[in-house]
């Protein structure tokens, strides 16, 4: 009986302990699925956050080259037209100068703008530094042509050239060498960035 008990005693506790064992492993397995699961969600989390971290990484180096494309072709055409602009105030501006410091050039550019007036009479201001270079002569003449109708003056606002007005002064038409300067750029700027620029 000691025997069958032992026996028995013997069969319960390795059935017990088999128990525990398959229950033990089941434990195990399923921790193991958990932790695997986590581990596959962890992986899957951080490969989705490195892709979306390299799409805005292209994103961004691509607004970035974009911006700095933009900028330096800002820059280049600022810089292209500041050497227009320079290349034009050396050429034009001087000559604009030289033309309007000679007085046969401003009495005939006088003539002309009075020839194209279409006013009866008028105001007529001429720079003062050409006050007494302009033959008397001239002066007379251009007054007889309007039957003394139009008023000439010498004033020191005008530095180069004249401007012509009608008598209410409505209006007024500058002729200056900045005016004349002025128009030549206006005109010559796209030639002038064509020949430096264009191949």
């Amino acid at each position: 009986m000691n025997d069958q008990l032992q026996e028995l005693l013997s069969k319960v506790y390795e059935e017990g302990v088999a128990k525990a064992n398959a229950e033990a492993e089941k434990i195990l397995n399923k921790a193991k699925e958990e932790a695997e699961g986590i581990l596959s969600k962890a992986q899957a989390e951080a490969k989705a956050k490195i892709d979306e971290a390299e799409k805005q990484a292209v994103e961004l180096k691509k607004n970035t080259e974009g911006d700095l494309r933009m900028a330096g072709n800002h820059a280049a055409t600022a810089l292209k037209q500041k050497i227009t602009d320079l290349v034009l105030i050396k050429s034009v501006d001087a000559g604009s100068k030289a033309a309007f410091s000679d007085t046969s050039f401003v009495q005939d550019v006088i003539k002309s703008a009075l020839a194209a007036w279409k006013e009866s009479g008028g105001n007529l201001s001429i720079a003062k530094n050409l006050e007494g270079k302009l033959d008397d002569a001239f002066l007379n003449s251009i007054k007889q042509t309007f039957n003394g109708k139009l008023n000439i003056d010498f004033s020191p606002q005008i530095k180069a050239g004249f401007s012509i007005s009608p008598i209410d002064g409505s209006y007024k038409l500058s002729f200056s060498d900045e005016d004349f300067a002025n128009l030549f750029k206006n005109y010559l700027r796209p030639r002038t960035a064509k020949i430096l620029f264009e191949n």
